[in-house]
């Protein structure tokens, strides 16, 4: 190859699933040359192959590209007509997959600066020290990404300054020498649910043994293991009461009765299948199932799919392929429902069956930061309702821990199978650190569905609303080191999260504050602080008016001010008030400077103390009313001292506006994001 045909670009995106797209998005908008290589004759990964929904908790909990995309469904279901009511109830919004790939290719058409090509699948990596110089790629023989069993033609290498793996297997990565973990982690102090696990949180009702739901059973030993949780591939259905004959499926070659059971559904009018049943409803009468045991999940080779070299996974992915055809065979027969059969305007190129198989978990690779179930549990080293704060979080997900099962044995003792949990009652917004994106072995990567996280963390991790959002920051991540010329791990995770936020992306989850919020970016800045209110409803309260408590811990969290506590100095705040330690530390740092920062002292008489070791709670020399409500002008005055204080020069905008009229909690936000940021 001449030095005139050698592909370049600023970054690389290997995998054009969802979160691959958002990264090549992300990264464009930064100013940078972006190619995507996707295997399949697909895009958007699941989300346009088998996974009708982004799998959130709430909708509260998208933003960014993740919500560009949602508002395009709902635009595009609107020009159409169709009636998205019976979704009402739901968390989520459900598309169907052709208008999936349809909106993801008319995303990354908008920029120019995108080359996405189909049908080029990864087979090696060059390096040099710890740096990836290209990929290798070679077109695929068919749709679904396969490979012939011997090269047909020469690799074409594309070169980048930045990588991104953004599949769900983490080929690239791997062959690029970044470590990483396969199986499951034994119990710990750290991670409850670690391990081989029996449970009972599938159900709503007792257990015929006995057992309440949301239990753990026995046969519970929390031995770690190679294991992961099912594939499948889900297929796109449609129930037709009339003329289904003909789309009744022929018998696999391998198929076996015994491997599948199925209840059909109860109906309601119109023949849609009940919320709640294995069938569960989309749009547009689309149908898919969702049978956790004995239907189309399978785990017989799935950690070999992931070990395999890309060219030896056609029998591997083609096995499963096979056991979901031979689920829905089952269906139309030994099932009694011959009426539902493949959705005809799904996959015309590909026989109506998706591209994907659904890899639900594959190699998470080693990075700078890690997530265990401490960091998605808010229970176990959090105080609750949510898990620890993170100062670097690039992404939220609202999703349960849910893992489907990791054996196919069922315990005779309970009924269950191990590995399969759904721990509703730990569902609870979480954050993912930037360092989870970057593996610690190689400079110039990051990935975005294959991060660094333990079993259980993934289980809660594993949903398409995260990596749209992993993607987004690995895109701007990639861009920042490629326009620098640093490692990925240099980047500023501060200028990472500040374009994350211009993209209108959530780092901290409110369920009161959306992206349109006209506060947003500063409310989302000083969540990154800690100022985040202890709400069992994630809420922020940005309309309510701020109190001193308010103003005192947010100066504090925002001018980083250390805990310094020298004594006891205000009237009616004790030591184990919240406020004690933001009030006195403040008068701290104020009075190393000889700044009065509190004008309102006072000098009372004072008697000398019982006990010279033990200060009396009535000798006070500040009056503050802690819930009082604060107007926007003392809050000014008050951080204009507290920049002198802190050895920073006037800012005018803390005397612009100033008046008697209180302040809100959001509008606080932006003035102290505007005083501590000049």
């Amino acid at each position: 190859m001449s030095d005139q045909d050698v592909r370049f670009s600023d970054v690389l995106v290997v995998g054009g699933t969802a979160a691959g797209c958002a990264a090549a998005i992300a990264a464009a908008r930064e100013g940078a040359s972006v190619t995507v290589l996707e295997p399949t004759a697909s895009i958007g990964g699941v989300t346009a192959n088998g996974v009708h929904c982004f799998d959130t908790g709430s909708l509260q909990a998208l933003s960014g590209i993740a919500e560009e995309f949602i508002r395009r469904v709902v635009s595009y279901y609107q020009n159409a007509g169709i009636d998205l009511s019976m979704i009402d109830s739901k968390s989520d919004i459900f598309w169907e997959f052709h208008v999936a790939e349809k909106i993801w290719r008319e995303m990354i058409a908008e920029h120019s600066a995108i080359t996405f090509i189909n049908g080029a699948v990864p087979v090696g990596v060059k390096l040099e020290n710890r740096r990836i110089l290209g990929v290798n790629w070679e077109r695929a023989i068919d749709a679904v990404g396969n490979l012939p069993s011997f090269p047909a033609e020469e690799p074409v290498c594309e070169y980048a300054t930045t990588v991104i793996d953004a599949t769900y297997e983490g080929d690239v990565a791997s062959w690029s020498g970044a470590r990483f973990d396969l199986g499951r982690e034994g119990r710990s102090r750290e991670e409850p649910h670690a391990g081989i696990i029996h449970t009972t949180t599938h159900e709503r009702d007792i257990h015929p043994s006995g057992f309440l739901p949301s239990t753990i059973l026995p046969g519970s030993t929390g031995e770690g293991d190679n294991a992961l949780m099912a594939f499948t591939c889900r297929l796109s259905l449609r129930y037709r009461a009339e003329n289904y004959r003909q789309h009744l499926l022929q018998r696999p070659a391998d198929y076996d009765p015994d491997r599948y059971s199925w209840s059909p559904p109860p109906f309601v009018a119109l023949g849609k299948p009940q919320f709640g049943t294995a069938l569960i409803p989309t749009v547009a009468g689309k149908m898919l199932t969702n049978q956790r045991y004995r239907g189309d999940d399978l785990l017989d080779g799935n950690r070999a799919y992931i070990l395999a070299d890309p060219r030896a996974r056609m029998p591997l992915r083609k096995r499963f392929f096979d056991h979901a055809l031979g689920f829905l065979h089952f269906i139309q027969n030994e099932g009694g429902m011959p009426q539902l059969g493949l959705a005809d305007d799904e996959y015309p190129g590909n026989g109506h069956v998706p591209h994907n198989i659904y890899v639900r978990e594959g190699r998470r690779f080693r990075g700078y930061a890690r997530m265990t179930e401490s960091d998605v549990n808010p229970y176990i080293t959090g105080q609750g309702p949510r898990p620890p704060l993170k100062q670097d979080s690039i992404a939220i997900g609202d999703w349960a821990i849910e893992s489907r099962r990791c054996s196919d044995h069922c315990a005779p003792e309970t009924g269950t199978y191990d590995g399969s949990m759904f721990i509703r009652a730990l569902r609870s917004p979480y954050q993912v650190p930037m360092g989870c994106l970057v593996p610690e072995d190689v400079d110039n990567l990051l990935v975005t569905t294959t991060i660094s996280a333990s079993h259980v963390a993934f289980c809660a991790l594993r949903v398409e609303a995260l990596w749209t959002e992993t993607g987004t920051a690995a895109g701007i991540a990639a861009a920042l080191a490629a326009r620098y010329g640093c490692r990925v791990i240099d980047t500023s995770v501060y200028e990472i999260q500040k374009l994350m936020l211009q993209m209108k992306c959530k780092l901290t989850y409110f369920s009161d504050v959306e992206a349109e919020h006209p506060s947003f970016e500063a409310i989302q800045s000083m969540a990154l602080k800690g100022f985040v209110p202890c709400d069992g409803k994630y809420r922020f309260f940005p309309e309510r008016n701020a109190t001193w408590f308010d103003l005192l811990e947010g100066a504090v969290l925002a001018f980083d001010v250390p805990i310094s506590v020298t004594g006891l100095h205000f009237e009616h705040i004790e030591p184990g008030d919240p406020a004690f330690r933001y009030a006195e530390s403040l008068y701290d740092a104020a009075s190393r400077a000889g700044i009065e920062l509190f004008p309102n002292m006072r000098h009372p008489v004072i008697d000398a103390p019982a006990d010279h070791l033990r200060p009396e709670a009535r000798v006070r020399w500040i009056s503050i009313d802690i819930d009082g409500l604060i107007s926007r002008g003392e809050a000014a005055q008050f951080l204009a001292r507290l920049r002198q204080a802190m050895g920073l020069i006037a800012s005018p905008k803390l005397n612009e506006g100033a008046s008697c009229f209180p302040i809100t909690r959001a509008e606080l936000c932006v003035l102290l994001i505007d005083s501590c940021s000049e």
